[in-house]
């Protein structure tokens, strides 16, 4: 294996990580507050359009929100996927229309996805 790219975790990054330990909130809190604020000035944006999170699973939920995903949607996504997915759909109400996948690539491919479009189709969501 050839080694491209090595973290230097130094006491900088392990304070920083203690931090959020000593705050007993890992996923959000002040420590997570603190990192938006900094993260939309440095991007120059408003505070409100800045989102993170600490799994993708909770990606997903945020993002059917974002989209105002709801019932009667329709969002497709890959027949190999992540249980995760198919529930940020189910949560907000609408309904998982599963596509096939390319056999060699695992993914779907355009005309995978046209095949399940409908009028209702409000996202797909494609997992890597």
């Amino acid at each position: 294996m050839i080694n491209i790219f090595q973290p230097n975790l130094g006491p900088e990054e392990l304070a920083a990580v203690q931090r959020v330990f000593e705050s007993n909130w890992v996923g959000k809190g002040k420590v997570t507050d603190q990192f938006e604020v900094q993260f939309a000035a440095h991007v120059g944006v408003e505070r409100r359009l800045i989102r993170s999170v600490s799994c993708c699973t909770e990606g997903m939920f945020q993002a059917m929100t974002l989209l105002n995903v709801g019932r009667g949607d329709e969002v497709i996504l890959p027949t190999i996927s992540f249980v995760g997915a198919a529930n940020a759909v189910l949560s907000c109400g609408a309904s998982p229309v599963f596509c096939d996948v390319d056999g060699r690539t695992l993914n779907p491919t355009a005309r995978h996805l046209e095949e399940r479009l409908s009028p209702r189709t409000k996202a797909v969501l494609i997992l890597h």
